[in-house]
């Protein structure tokens, strides 16, 4: 994990390769971010808690690492030539290389500056709930191809459950606490620079 980390270091450092591409316009108006929707792939390790047990118990994946593909759609709702405010809607469908379908969508507010850095926050829903999702991450500009990397947190949230047993012929009622485990995903994606 450390080596990942210091892989997205080295990747989100590097400033000479990452810059906000704007659309030319002559329309006087203010400019447009070229649109960075597009496939993207990724691994999701998943830290110890309900999500790694359900794996493990109901389709024996034993690996806390599972991989990601999907797509990312965005819209710009503002902006000018140093940062522009993003609307983002992430498909992804992981544990394909185990024979598993587990889809997640997200939904991301957020804001992309010149820099080529970006953030953003918004709901997650998966297989195992909705939850809140933060993420990260900068978009490498390549002459002609836009390569975005992204790193993505969806915290362990606490829940509760009622368990039942039965004690001396009694039916009895009690609650388990338990986290979900929190999700790591690191992503990569590719766009191509048409120019209009």
């Amino acid at each position: 994990m450390k080596k990942l980390f210091t892989i997205l270091s080295i990747c989100l450092s590097l400033n000479g390769y990452s810059q906000i591409q704007y659309d030319a316009d002559n329309s006087g108006t203010s400019p447009r971010i070229k649109n960075l929707s597009g496939p993207r792939v990724g691994v999701t390790y998943v830290t110890s808690g309900e999500l790694t047990r359900d794996l493990k118990e109901e389709f024996g994946v034993n690996s806390q690492v599972v991989s990601q593909f999907g797509y990312q759609f965005e819209k710009q709702v503002m902006g000018d030539d140093q940062i522009a405010g993003l609307v983002e809607g992430i498909l992804l469908v992981g544990g394909l290389e185990y024979g598993l379908f587990l889809p997640s969508l997200s939904g991301m507010f957020g804001a992309r500056f010149s820099s080529g850095y970006e953030f953003a926050v918004g709901p997650n829903i998966s297989l195992s709930g909705a939850t809140l999702v933060l993420a990260a991450g900068r978009t490498l500009d390549l002459g002609n191809l836009y390569i975005p990397i992204n790193i993505a947190w969806v915290p362990s949230v606490g829940k509760e459950r009622t368990v039942g047993s039965i004690k001396d012929g009694i039916y009895q009622t009690d609650y388990e606490k338990y986290q979900t485990g929190h999700r790591f995903t690191l992503s990569i994606g590719f766009n191509f620079n048409q120019n209009e």
